[in-house]
């Protein structure tokens, strides 16, 4: 090796050392943060920004435009006002009939949609297309299904309930409920000695089906005279007005029935009931997705080794398929927790927050304040409340499920 190249390889070798890879370091840096610039301005600007502005708006009076500063005096009348506790009341009932129920609808139609069936790609798209349907006419059209004059719903219910008062007119008396209680019999009789064909889920239903056909048959047969006060409220309890009742479910089903359940037991209103419906139709499909996606990350080989040590298809599903599905759960109970927190469009499209305010939560409560009441100051007030209630929730949500839940 000649001079010259022996010092420019000690030159390389100084340029390599600390000091140069502290710039290189330093260039690297300079390079991401250009790159991630654009995106903070666009963050900058349509995110904080915004968020500070309602911080600022919240401690002032501020109608149509400033008045003076009142420091927390907005966030104190927020918490003696009625209105808003009612409208977190009707929030948290909306969360708790939601959530569970669509999480659990969309694991069953998603463990059902995973399996190997006709026409699978079909299903798939059928049960994800309302979640791409845009929300408000979605709304306008289920409106028009729960009208309670000419809504189809009040119809086709009234139809069945009609169909199933002539059936127990005629089956529930002898000599026929003795047919009915023999068809119970057999059928259950049937599912017992094919045990061993179906899995636990699937007997557990038909026992469940066959058991109370038979139990009912046995009770009309021994209380004949239920039959015809039954057969009345079949016949008179549809049409409901479903957007339109602000009772709560309970206490209207007691009505017609005849009895006064405690104030406590009274439940949400039937039209928030209605709202709910229209809500799990919605973000079923969006769920179902997930769960598919989780269940494609389960390794089929677990499966295959608990079938050879003589597992079943609900043992399998219990110990390994909602274990290792808690990941995918504990997501989607954060964000469909945080979603219904936030819920509006429903509200405002189908009720309007009515009747009673038995339909307004908490994000149409601030939007009334804001828009109707012109009361900008409180509605920011109201927006920064219902954002810490998200945080609180999600970080119990957090703390309580994150150590349950199981990665591979």
């Amino acid at each position: 090796m000649s001079v010259v190249d022996a010092g420019a390889n000690a030159h390389r070798g100084a340029a390599s050392g600390p000091k140069g890879k502290r710039k290189r370091l330093r260039h690297e840096a300079l390079l991401a943060y250009a790159f991630i610039l654009p995106s903070f301005i666009i963050l900058l600007a349509f995110r904080l920004y915004p968020v500070a502005q309602a911080a600022y708006i919240s401690l002032h009076k501020w109608g149509i435009k400033k008045d003076f500063f009142v420091g927390l005096k907005n966030y104190v009348t927020l918490f003696t006002d009625p209105r808003f506790y009612k409208s977190f009341n009707v929030t948290v009932f909306y969360v708790i009939v939601t959530v569970p129920v669509t999480m659990a609808l969309s694991l069953l139609v998603a463990y059902l949609l995973f399996q190997k069936i006709k026409f699978r790609p079909l299903f798939r798209t059928l049960y994800f297309t309302p979640y791409i349907t845009s929300l408000v006419p979605a709304a306008i059209v289920w409106g028009w299904i729960f009208n309670y004059e000419s809504g189809i719903l009040n119809h086709v219910l009234r139809w069945l309930s009609d169909g199933l008062a002539t059936l127990l007119l005629t089956a529930g008396v002898r000599p026929w409920v003795y047919v009915w209680m023999a068809i119970g019999a057999a059928w259950l009789a049937y599912v017992v000695v094919t045990y061993k064909r179906r899995g636990g889920f699937a007997n557990g239903v038909l026992i469940l089906l066959s058991g109370g056909l038979l139990t009912l048959g046995l009770f009309l047969n021994l209380r004949p005279e239920v039959i015809e006060p039954v057969a009345n409220q079949l016949t008179t309890f549809f049409p409901v007005k479903w957007l339109q009742e602000p009772r709560g479910i309970i206490l209207y089903l007691g009505k017609r029935l005849g009895f006064d359940p405690p104030q406590w037991l009274w439940g949400p209103s039937m039209a928030l009931v209605a709202v709910s419906i229209v809500s799990i139709w919605h973000f079923l499909g969006y769920d179902v997705v997930v769960y598919l996606a989780g269940l494609g990350n389960i390794p089929p080989s677990l499966y295959e080794v608990a079938r050879i040590d003589g597992a079943s298809e609900g043992q399998a599903f219990w110990f390994i398929t909602l274990p290792l599905l808690t990941p995918t759960t504990f997501f989607l109970l954060i964000i469909s927790t945080v979603g219904a927190f936030r819920a509006f469009t429903l509200f405002y499209v189908m009720t309007g927050g009515g009747p009673l305010k038995t339909t307004t939560s908490v994000a149409y409560f601030i939007f009334d304040r804001f828009w109707n009441a012109a009361r900008v100051g409180y509605a920011s007030a109201a927006a920064f409340v219902l954002f810490g209630i998200i945080l609180i929730m999600t970080m119990i949500q957090q703390k309580a499920m994150g150590k349950r839940v199981t990665y591979q």
